[in-house]
């Protein structure tokens, strides 16, 4: 099961757990141990060992008698939420998001398409507007995995949108993709951010997954007054002469 790479046995095992956890594949508690043990083909003791690491980061806690359960605060922790929007606003003014609607829907062909799933797919569909005072700078429409969230039943103004899908879930996105095209507003954003149809725009499209590479989200993002602006640190593999690039914080 385990390639040699020199890391001990237990650790190997105990990154396993850890991202089964992390993936919600083990949602409250993990298996008992002989069960673990039987399905890793180890003895007992080197199970404990993985188990005992993540205790003692916290990540997992005993009960006597009882089993091992998934610390849901230290689990909360570990993840770092991906902005809504990625990009800098001109105005200097915060930017405040407003929630429009939650709606259950079904996916039609193009939005099946970007998620990898059927036409007619059950889909939370949540739209949004961003605002900077009384101004109007932005507006997404994203689209929820229904197999993952058809019980979400609301999305407030305070915080992030996968910070509250976890909250209520227990799970969130963990990685995204995301493309961004300069585009002209049509009658139809025209009228959503109060502008002249014909004004340049930036169109933003996000596809996030979780750990299994399933579609969790597929969003369209419009806003008006921004600018993107990356850092990307470039380094040079000198074992195979591949170029590695690493977005860092702006």
């Amino acid at each position: 099961m385990f390639e040699s790479d020199g890391l001990p046995l237990y650790l190997k095992i105990k990154h396993v757990i850890l991202q089964r956890i992390l993936s919600c594949t083990y949602t409250d508690r993990l298996p008992g141990e002989l069960i673990l043990a039987d399905e890793f083909n180890v003895a007992r003791g080197t199970i404990k060992q993985a188990i005992d690491s993540l205790v003692s980061g916290g990540m997992v806690y005993r009960e006597q008698g009882k089993g091992t359960f998934i610390n849901r605060d230290a689990l909360l922790k570990h993840y770092a939420d991906l902005p809504d929007v990625l990009v800098a606003f001109n105005a200097p003014q915060p930017v405040q998001i407003e929630v429009l609607s939650l709606l259950p829907t079904m996916a039609d062909h193009e939005v099946a398409t970007r998620m990898g799933l059927e036409v007619g797919s059950q889909l939370m569909r949540l739209e949004r507007r961003m605002q900077q005072g009384d101004r109007v700078v932005g507006h997404t429409l994203s689209w929820l995995n229904g197999r993952f969230y058809s019980d979400l039943s609301h999305i407030d103004d305070e915080s992030t949108l996968y910070s509250q899908l976890r909250e209520a879930f227990g799970y969130s996105p963990t990685q995204a993709q995301e493309r961004f095209l300069p585009v002209v507003s049509d009658a139809r954003l025209a009228r959503l951010l109060n502008i002249e149809p014909g004004q340049a725009l930036f169109r933003i499209e996000r596809v996030a997954r979780n750990p299994d590479d399933v579609v969790l989200e597929y969003s369209v993002t419009h806003v008006k007054d921004a600018a993107l602006s990356l850092q990307i640190a470039a380094s040079q593999n000198v074992a195979d002469a591949h170029w590695n690039c690493k977005i860092l914080p702006g």
